[in-house]
């Protein structure tokens, strides 16, 4: 038996030992404390196993401010923490790049909610974007275009806030995740991400056709499969 498998089967034995029935409830207890025992893990241990991480891949290799922004609603949306990271891809032809994720970090299955949700919403405003940089004059820079796509992105990021839902912050796993981070990612750097509309040709209205756009957003769509419902609900 692994440590994960203990650990999953303590979990079991714990919830168990709820039972009404004491006999059962005393030796799945018993049962517990011997596991625990034998593989050397505290009751924080336990704890910790419902904590997981779940990465998404991110639009661009450079931490881009509506991603991170985008990343930062998400995750308060479904009670999460997360951290980015860049690493090679290898695309075809075998020649590498660099690529960046985002990883979310939760009490389960939110961090697994928080990552395919950023996914869908990122895909959404990333095309939004293309076509807002698509409409611009033709004597447009490609740079001048870059922020006001940027700036479009971001009011989209606003727009679709108000539609993710309200979840009531949860202390003890909020607790844990932070905990999970201490242990896992203590050395875990900060990444300023990338503000492309500043000092450039952008205006209010970039930004306010993409708060109309991210309000109109279906950010629920393939959610239901994954327990949305049931985290929202539990959170």
């Amino acid at each position: 038996m692994t440590r994960d498998e203990a650990l999953q089967k303590i979990k079991k034995c714990l919830a168990l030992a709820a039972s009404p029935e004491a006999h059962e409830a005393a030796a799945a207890m018993r049962q517990a404390q011997k596991l625990m025992e034998q593989f050397g893990l505290s009751a924080e241990d336990v704890s910790l196993a419902d904590v997981e991480e779940k990465t998404a891949k991110a639009r661009n290799a450079t931490l881009q401010n509506w991603e991170a922004t985008l990343c930062t609603v998400v995750a308060k949306a479904f009670g999460c923490q997360y951290f980015t990271q860049q690493h090679s891809g290898w695309p075809m032809l075998g020649h590498s790049r660099r690529e960046r994720s985002f990883v979310f970090i939760g009490v389960s299955p939110a961090a697994e909610i928080a990552a395919y949700a950023y996914d869908v919403l990122a895909r959404q405003c990333a095309k939004g974007r293309k076509v807002h940089m698509a409409v611009q004059p033709k004597n447009c820079k490609p740079a001048t275009k870059s922020a006001r796509g940027d700036a479009y992105a971001m009011g989209w990021v606003v727009g679709v806030k108000d539609k993710l839902p309200v979840v009531e912050a949860n202390e003890k796993n909020q607790q844990l995740v932070q905990r999970y981070k201490e242990i896992n990612h203590a050395d875990m750097g900060k990444t300023d991400p990338v503000d492309r509309t500043k000092g450039s040709k952008v205006s209010h209205r970039d930004w306010h056709d993409g708060r109309e756009a991210g309000a109109r957003a279906n950010y629920a769509h393939g959610l239901s499969g994954r327990g949305a419902q049931k985290q929202i609900g539990a959170a």
